[in-house]
């Protein structure tokens, strides 16, 4: 039978591991962990499949699950640091499907990751490879250095969407434009999350923010930026697509499309950009589950998923 360990001290309690259990197999807690989390425990052990969303969706490396024996792990480009994101921030499933990525394509001793401000600023605490820290917005462009200068190495950036797609946005469309052999992964929550959940280049038409208490009014700041689209107008070859981590099932696309991304570079084909909608429990005010139903229901017809750009060498 299936056994579903957890991690009770990592938790943060978003209750996403609950509510994506086909067989109602977990529940909370009655207890609350170090952190002051109620946690997930198998209420109802004896109905668990083994079918391991609950590892897939879970935003903080908290749950693993043993079949036969065989027990699922954290990627080993972690480094198994607790995440400092808010409870139910999705930024934790996307560095462990780039730290698949790497475990799958065997390069972990041959890469660099590159973070700029934001979100993502600590992620050196996270990823178990060679780390740098770029200024804001200026991520790509210390990737085309250590590109140009290592073209054998394996190189990310890791960019929320303030950071690619204003203050980076320059450096976005070059390195695009230049078809610079790197992989970046951009993280689209539609606000600034880290400074105060002030309005993004993202941000969604009539979204309510910090700076736009009565939502985005499009006649006076603009219509959101699709980078993708923006991207797919170049001539440059590239991978361009987005894909969406709200839950399993697109989690697993998310991952098939990343690892296509880092091959992509590793066999010197083109650049590539993976966006992914990630949730903001916090900015937008509303609880985890709540958010990945808002980026199904508000986000993905304004982000519409999938290939925008495949080489033709693909």
């Amino acid at each position: 039978m299936p056994t579903v360990h957890v991690e009770k001290d990592r938790c943060k309690g978003c209750e996403l591991c609950t509510r994506v259990c086909p067989e109602q197999a977990l529940g909370m807690s009655e207890k609350i962990n170090a952190k002051g989390y109620f946690y997930p425990v198998a209420k109802e052990a004896d109905k668990c499949t083994g079918c391991r969303r609950c590892v897939l969706m879970c935003p903080d490396e908290a749950i693993q699950v043993e079949v036969k024996g065989k027990r699922t792990a954290p990627p080993e480009a972690l480094t198994g640091a607790p995440l400092h994101y808010c409870p139910g921030c999705t930024h934790g499933v996307i560095h462990s499907l780039i730290g698949d990525a790497i475990d799958h394509l065997g390069i972990r001793e041959k890469t660099v990751g590159i973070a700029p401000v934001g979100c993502s600023v600590l992620a050196y605490n996270y990823f178990n490879v060679d780390m740098q820290q770029a200024s804001h917005g200026r991520a790509l462009a210390l990737a085309t250095g250590i590109k140009r200068g290592r073209p054998d190495l394996a190189v990310f950036t890791y960019q929320g969407d303030g950071d690619l797609a204003s203050i980076g946005m320059a450096e976005t469309v070059h390195a695009a434009n230049r078809g610079e052999k790197v992989t970046a992964i951009f993280v689209n929550n539609a606000i600034y999350g880290m400074t105060g959940g002030q309005m993004a280049p993202t941000t969604l038409p009539g979204q309510i923010t910090s700076t736009t208490r009565a939502g985005r009014d499009v006649k006076h700041a603009g219509e959101p930026i699709r980078m993708v689209e923006l991207l797919n107008e170049l001539q440059t070859p590239a991978y361009l697509t987005r894909v969406s981590v709200h839950d399993p099932k697109h989690i697993l696309a998310a991952r098939k499309a990343i690892r296509k991304a880092f091959k992509y570079q590793m066999d010197g084909v083109c650049f590539s950009l993976v966006e992914i909608l990630s949730t903001c429990p916090t900015g937008w005010g509303q609880t985890p589950h709540d958010a990945c139903g808002w980026v199904v229901d508000k986000m993905t017809p304004y982000f519409p998923l999938g290939d925008k750009k495949v080489p033709e060498a693909a």
